[in-house]
């Protein structure tokens, strides 16, 4: 991990290096070495399971990409890039996914913006719920031992509910449910658990960051993660973050744009939020990955399509290509036909968990429209009810 220390300027304790380790395939992992045998670059790859609109596919998440500054612009990052993506095609998966420390970098290889990433730093003296519930269910704290036999069960269920989240083995559970030894906040992480009658419908992970002055506590609640796979338990948990004791300001990140928080709160504005990018997609297989989601209203849409695909780093992805969905179902081939829209590589991955519609797209100058009519065929068979959402860095 030193490499990474570097370049991200971080400190890795042994007990975090041993967590990633765990959820690691080190056969994935590609490392460049200078003249002197000496390691100056890195990257990798894990292995998941991604929610697309109306199933998964497995997916290579690309990581820990870095190059020590005195080995820049040698092609090190390109040779690593083509490495991996040609690792993610030879095991069948269809679509590459990162998180990007600078996006710029990994458009030029074909990465498009797949989610928005919504961060908050509410003011909770002013974070009242629009309306009033009575409320329903408990909470308990969990240990951090117990808690992913009771909270993995939630998780699985959100993440049905929406495109972009990522499977969890039990080697991921332990990584995120203990505490870090990073530098980056060490503080104990609590875990809680909404429960009803119906079972636990709810759950956070959370860290309070305690601070106090003469006038009395100016203490952080910081979220790490907070999901319900109820619309009750979405409402009950943000309930009781919101209500946590002594916290001026609550913090967290990766929150999709249509979060029913928005909507909770009385005034959205103190929540104080910003927008940034999110997850970052790469199609590696256009048959596969587009006939492994459903389209259309409800996933049961009807229509055709076909565009033309510019791709260079991926050349076996170029070319024009027939998308015709019957039912919602997908059957994808190579097409003579007269192409509908014409786009790049980027731009087929930003529509592909249903975050952009294709008429956003074109008006940003990303898609070309060559079929009067097009844009709108497009938007009802890519775009999905709910935004994408991928809650999970790595």
């Amino acid at each position: 991990m030193s490499v990474a220390e570097l370049v991200f300027g971080e400190t890795i304790g042994p007990e975090a290096v041993e967590r990633f380790r765990r959820v690691s395939d080190l056969e994935r992992f590609f490392t460049a070495l200078d003249d002197r045998d000496r390691l100056v670059a890195t990257s990798g790859v894990l292995s998941f399971q991604l929610t697309v609109p109306g199933g998964e596919l497995p997916a290579g998440g690309v990581t820990l990409v870095t190059v020590l500054p005195s080995h820049r612009r040698q092609g090190m990052l390109r040779a690593m890039m083509r490495r991996m993506l040609d690792d993610v095609r030879e095991r069948g998966e269809s679509v590459a996914i990162l998180w990007a420390s600078e996006g710029q970098i990994y458009q030029r290889f074909g990465y498009g913006l797949a989610t928005y990433s919504v961060n908050l730093e509410a003011d909770m003296r002013a974070s009242a719920y629009a309306r009033s519930w009575p409320r329903e269910g408990t909470f308990r704290l969990l240990t951090q031992e117990e808690a992913a036999g009771v909270i993995a069960p939630i998780y699985e269920t959100a993440r049905t509910q929406r495109a972009g989240f990522l499977s969890r083995t039990a080697a991921w559970w332990v990584r995120i449910a203990q505490d870090d030894d990073t530098k980056k906040g060490g503080e104990a992480k609590r875990i809680v658990v909404y429960e009803t009658a119906d079972g636990a419908e709810a759950y956070a992970i959370y860290k309070v960051k305690s601070e106090w002055n003469v006038r009395g506590s100016t203490s952080t609640l910081i979220v790490d993660e907070a999901f319900g796979s109820t619309p009750r338990g979405t409402l009950e948990i943000w309930r009781y973050l919101l209500d946590v004791d002594l916290m001026v300001t609550l913090k967290t990140w990766h929150l999709p744009a249509d979060h029913p928080l928005f909507l909770l709160a009385a005034q959205p504005r103190r929540l104080g939020a910003t927008i940034g990018d999110g997850l970052w997609l790469r199609i590696v297989d256009i048959a596969t990955a587009l006939e492994g989601r459903t389209y259309g209203p409800g996933g049961l849409g009807d229509g055709v399509l076909t565009f033309e695909l510019r791709d260079e780093f991926c050349p076996w992805n170029a070319g024009r290509w027939q998308l015709a969905v019957t039912a919602g179902l997908a059957t994808v081939t190579r097409s003579d036909a007269e192409a509908d829209l014409a786009m790049d590589a980027n731009d087929l991955a930003s529509l592909y968990l249903g975050g952009f519609s294709v008429t956003a797209l074109a008006a940003a100058g990303r898609v070309v429209e060559l079929r009067s009519g097009a844009l709108a065929v497009g938007d009802e068979l890519f775009t999905t009810a709910l935004a994408p959402w991928c809650p999970q860095e790595f």
